[in-house]
């Protein structure tokens, strides 16, 4: 039966390779073998040289950068000398030459040419400006704004951006958004003070709070930049970059601190004139210090890795050049102790043939040839029809770091032909992090980082010598396991990843440092012999089987069998369904209460999205909102629910006028263009007042595409529809958005109200989020208020609006009815 097999599937290439003569046969198995050498060599000393000249280009941008630094902090040395018209004026001629050289010799690579000259014409603009001192210092800001537009410009043209490297990442990452950063604002502070300073009382009040968001950007950047240095001093080799980094933050570290100290000070005491010029000139001299170190320690990184690279490229042209020298030195010796016995055995063959029974075939090898040379003669010598049997067996024959998805794909490529030709067993291990989403949304994206670098290096260590892991994407991981004696090697692995990756993982440095705890779980797809399989169907195989495992309940492993593929059809089944759903009105929107925080009277209701299955009952989100968002179909689903809630709050303002409700909107209903349209024609079939309505966005949600966000929440602000920002403090870009959105009112973050009592850090933080909502006259929920000591802390803190398990949990609006005839306030 196996002989049979064997024929069928091999019989084709054996009747091609019979019509060959033996010279024919080794010259088309030696061209099959060392074409595809060449090939990947060639590709990857192709790939080197890529590498080469994208490093190459980076350093073009790093020698852009720096000058533009230098120049940014000039600019701000003349903005203050503009504002105070102390020192007459600062001359910036030497600056932009600097500038112009550079331009002039990348531009035609970075195509910087129109930008630098539209910001070189503001810059002359401001020095030559002669208006008050508010003009003059806005002419300066438009000339600051322009060169740090450019320096982001330089960034993206250069590669810069994409650098692969986590420590020259960070020093770009410093040296192009921080550090410019860091020199507009410590000017700026100093020259708002002057402003604010000779201001009448009416407008001073503005000019303080534009020091203290100046400060908060201060204060961000700081901790921004102790971050990125302090993963420069642990990622990086060259000690000399992490002595020069160091040293130049420390300086730049104790200017910022000293600066933020005393803006925090005048902004409290309602003196701006008590900010010296020197402190915040001390941060420029320091951030403009820092910014030449970053460039020449960023331009000395890659120049090594350009030489690595290099390097790289010509080992393995040698290598390769050495290997093909090797091969067809091999194959002649083998062509030929094979062609030259073969050829007496059939001298002999045909002597025989003629009669000649005394013929006997000498072969001096020790190989199968020499058996069949014996068995030849002993056929010979008892005049017996000659046997001639000849056997050939086919003999058989493995990126630091994690890998692509492409080149994952590539080299499973490799290890499915491997498996096949030697008849080794192979599995794929997709492993997906459990309870990562919470970590990267709370305590924003750098420490999501800090735990995918980990969780990389801890698989590294578990996996064996010859497997491969790669990580996919977001936390997506997969360890490529060739070469198997048994399946349980792939368990046991399996099995090992699940139990180290539950282990504590330490976050953050200094104060901030903390433990977080994730797991995986893990989908295993082994190989089969068929030959049908691809790449792909192997990855997507063992990602079937991983989802499985989250289905089960998470930190397991699932091996994939047809079992599972009939578990996918049914989720495209459930797909189907929810489709029919939305359109079935098996989707109801029930409602939590958001209550008053002095009375704890009903002020109005979140509406959560809930699906009334005819089979399975009453689902939550958690059963099919991620399915209607990876399949679009959020957008039909949340316009249903928005239209349900509308609806029955304007039947609860018959009895209770002055209810609102809020609804979440998805990022996707952000990015459809007939989002606005869609809510005012709900508004006018309801008949619900917008004011009335609140709509809820993370900043999740609003990171998807901020300009198309921007467009839409515009619209939607212009019908009076209130707009809140949902999860408020978990992410480092909540400030922007504060500014760039028209948002009226913020949801602080149940992780924050959970602490308060116990955690000092939360209270401050929702205390400070309570200051600034009052400051920027915006309105404040506070969500998952959840005992009666939260709700009294929150009280003396002074939030006005509350909601969370203690006033009641998610009800359908059918039991709305009686909640709000209960007595009320509903804590009486």
């Amino acid at each position: 039966m196996i002989t049979r097999a064997v024929g069928l599937v091999f019989g084709a290439a054996a009747t091609l390779i019979g019509r060959l003569r033996y010279a024919q046969k080794f010259f088309v198995v030696g061209l099959v073998l060392l074409l595809p050498l060449g090939f990947v060599a060639a590709a990857y000393v192709e790939l080197q040289r890529d590498q080469v000249a994208f490093s190459a280009k980076e350093r073009d941008g790093v020698a852009c950068l720096a000058p533009l630094a230098h120049l940014a902090s000039r600019v701000a040395q003349a903005r203050h000398v503009a504002v105070t018209g102390d020192g007459g004026s600062v001359v910036l001629d030497r600056e932009i030459s600097t500038v112009d050289a550079v331009n002039r010799r990348l531009t035609s690579i970075l195509g910087t040419g129109d930008a630098w000259a539209g910001a070189r014409g503001l810059i002359i603009a401001a020095q030559s400006a002669t208006g008050p001192a508010s003009e003059r210092y806005e002419g300066y800001n438009a000339a600051m704004q322009s060169i740090l537009d450019l320096i982001v410009r330089v960034g993206d043209a250069s590669n810069l951006t994409l650098d692969p490297d986590i420590d020259s990442y960070y020093l770009m990452d410093t040296l192009q958004f921080r550090l410019p950063v860091v020199l507009d604002n410590a000017g700026r502070s100093a020259d708002l003070a002057v402003l604010a300073a000779s201001a009448p009382a009416s407008a001073r009040t503005d000019a303080l709070i534009d020091l203290g968001l100046t400060n908060g950007v201060l204060t961000a950047t700081r901790a921004t930049v102790a971050r990125a240095v302090a993963t420069i001093m642990a990622k990086t080799a060259d000690s000399g970059v992490r002595l020069d980094t160091g040293a130049s933050f420390r300086r730049l570290d104790d200017a910022m601190a000293r600066l933020t100290a005393t803006l925090a000070a005048a902004v409290k005491d309602r003196r701006p004139g008590d900010i010296p010029a020197d402190v915040s000139d001390a941060v420029r001299v320091a951030a403009t210090d820092f910014a030449a170190q970053a460039a020449t320690s960023l331009d000395r990184l890659l120049r090594v890795r350009i030489d690595g690279f290099s390097g790289r490229a010509e080992r393995v042209e040698l290598a390769t050049g050495l290997a093909a020298l090797l091969a067809a030195y091999l194959f002649v010796g083998f062509y030929l102790s094979v062609a030259w016995p073969i050829r007496r055995i059939m001298a002999t063959l045909h002597a025989v043939a003629g009669g000649d029974l005394t013929r006997r075939v000498a072969v001096d090898t020790r190989d199968e040839l020499s058996s069949v040379a014996r068995a030849l003669n002993e056929t010979v010598a008892r005049t017996e029809a000659a046997t001639n049997r000849l056997a050939q067996q086919a003999t058989h024959d493995t990126l630091t770091g994690l890998p692509n998805r492409a080149l994952v794909l590539d080299r499973l490529e490799q290890a499915l032909t491997r498996s096949r030709r030697d008849g080794t067993l192979m599995a794929v291990l997709f492993i997906d992090l459990d309870r990562f989403k919470p970590i990267n949304d709370s305590l924003g994206h750098h420490t999501g980082d800090e735990v995918l670098i980990e969780i990389a290096g801890r698989l590294t260590t578990i996996s064996r010598g010859g497997d491969t892991v790669a990580r996919l994407a977001g936390d997506e991981f997969v360890v490529i396991c060739p070469d198997l004696v048994v399946p349980d090697t792939a368990t046991g692995t399996a099995d090992l990843i699940m139990t180290d990756l539950s282990r504590p993982i330490m976050v953050g440095t200094g104060a901030a440092a903390r433990e977080v705890t994730v797991g995986a779980s893990v989908g295993i797809a082994f190989a089969d012999q068929t030959g049908d399989q691809t790449p792909e169907d192997l990855v997507r195989d063992a990602d079937v089987a991983m989802y499985q495992a989250k289905q089960r309940g998470r930190g397991r492993v699932v091996i994939f069998n047809e079992t599972l593929r009939t578990a996918v059809e049914l989720r495209l089944r459930t797909q189907e369904e929810l489709r029919h759903a939305i359109t079935g009105g098996q989707i109801r929107p029930h409602f939590q209460p958001i209550v008053d925080g002095v009375t704890a009277s009903v002020v109005g209701f979140e509406a959560l999205a809930r699906w009334q299955h005819p089979a399975r009952g009453l689902l939550g989100p958690g059963d099919f909102i991620e399915l209607a968002e990876e399949t679009g179909l959020i957008v039909p689903l949340g316009a249903e629910i928005l239209a349900q809630a509308c609806a029955r709050t304007v039947r609860w303002q018959q009895h209770q006028p002055g209810l609102r409700v809020a609804v979440n909107v998805a990022s996707a209903q952000l990015a459809d263009p007939s989002f606005a349209s869609t809510v005012a024609a709900v508004l006018a079939e309801t008949g619900l007042e917008a004011h009335a309505l609140s709509l809820e966005i993370t900043e999740t949600t609003l990171m998807a595409d901020t300009n198309a966000a921007a467009e839409t929440l515009r619209a939607i602000a212009a019908l009076g529809v209130r707009l809140e920002l949902d999860d408020f403090g978990t992410g480092y870009s909540s400030m922007t958005y504060l500014r760039r959105f028209p948002v009226q009112a913020l949801k602080i973050d149940r992780s924050f109200v959970a602490g308060i009592g116990h955690d000092r850090e939360d209270e401050a933080i929702v205390e400070m989020i309570l200051n600034l909502a009052q400051v920027l006259d915006l309105r404040v929920v506070a969500e998952g208020v959840e005992t009666a000591d939260q709700l009294a802390r929150l009280r003396r803190l002074g939030c006005p609006l509350m909601q969370g398990f203690y006033f009641g949990r998610p009800m359908p609006a059918e039991q709305i009815d009686d909640f709000l005839r209960a007595p009320q306030p509903i804590l009486s």
